[in-house]
């Protein structure tokens, strides 16, 4: 049977690639898992862990995936499952072991857009534990954004011969999807791109209105929609120069300009 692990970080159009790709629609398909155990390791506490099939079998006792597995066990392993991974670290295990016969997929997005979309996030971690809370979620989040960055440009190899998807490249070039697809051996469903999901209420800054047609843009440039206060967070962001740095080797891996990024 065939395994799915999507990575990503929250705010990362994370859902709507997945629809893009058809592994949500999956018989099996596992959400934001262990999310409980994600915060914990972003707020820094340690978690072991778990072998995967011992983990699955613990899900799978579960009333809702019982009835999943009654009705389509026989899709499911002839056709694989998908679990997707939101705000995990990759440099230290989230499965010990995973399956043998696992593919990885490494979704990252423009940091400056992406954190923008965090920070208005209402239910975000930054507003958990005040101000040593707040320090302490966004150097780790940071930290966690480099790390990803790092496995997408070849610097690390976490996640072995996985599959990365730049967002922000996703969403403007039809090639740049094409390309992905046939790596991926998927054939996606390019109307999903028009398509607001519902998971997390939508958008950071739009909720579930529908995308209109300067869409592309406004999700393009989500920094520059920030108020007065938003921008004191974000001051966080952009004083990193590794950060920083690591983007502008994203940008120009991807054949993307800062102009752009900033439209």
């Amino acid at each position: 049977m065939k395994v799915w692990a999507f990575h990503g970080m929250r705010r990362s159009g994370n859902h709507v690639v997945l629809n893009w790709t058809g592994l949500s629609a999956f018989p099996l398909f596992l959400n934001d898992i262990r999310r409980a155990d994600q915060s914990a390791r972003l707020l820094g506490d340690p978690v072991p862990p778990p072998g995967f099939w011992s983990w699955l079998l613990r899900q799978c006792a579960r009333k809702r995936i019982r009835k999943l597995l009654l009705r389509d066990g026989g899709k499911l392993f002839s056709g694989g499952l998908c679990v997707s991974l939101e705000d995990w670290s990759i440099e230290d295990p989230i499965f010990d072991p995973w399956p043998a016969n696992i593919r990885h997929i490494l979704l990252i997005r423009d940091p400056l857009n992406m954190f923008a979309s965090r920070i208005r996030m209402t239910e975000g971690l930054h507003n958990v534990g005040g101000a040593e809370g707040e320090a302490l979620y966004f150097r780790n989040s940071i930290s966690l954004w480099k790390s990803h960055a790092r496995e997408f440009l070849g610097d690390t190899r976490h996640l072995p011969e996985h599959v990365g998807i730049y967002y922000d490249s996703w969403l403007t070039d039809l090639a740049y999807r094409a390309d992905i697809a046939a790596r991926l051996g998927l054939v996606p469903d390019e109307a999903a791109l028009e398509i607001v999901p519902p998971h997390g209420g939508g958008s950071s800054f739009e909720g579930m209105a529908p995308l209109g047609a300067d869409a592309v843009e406004r999700r393009l440039s989500r920094h520059s929609q920030l108020s007065e206060g938003e921008q004191v967070l974000f001051a966080r962001i952009l004083c990193d120069p590794e950060l920083l740095a690591l983007r502008a080797r994203v940008l120009a891996q991807v054949g993307m300009t800062d102009g752009l990024q900033a439209a």
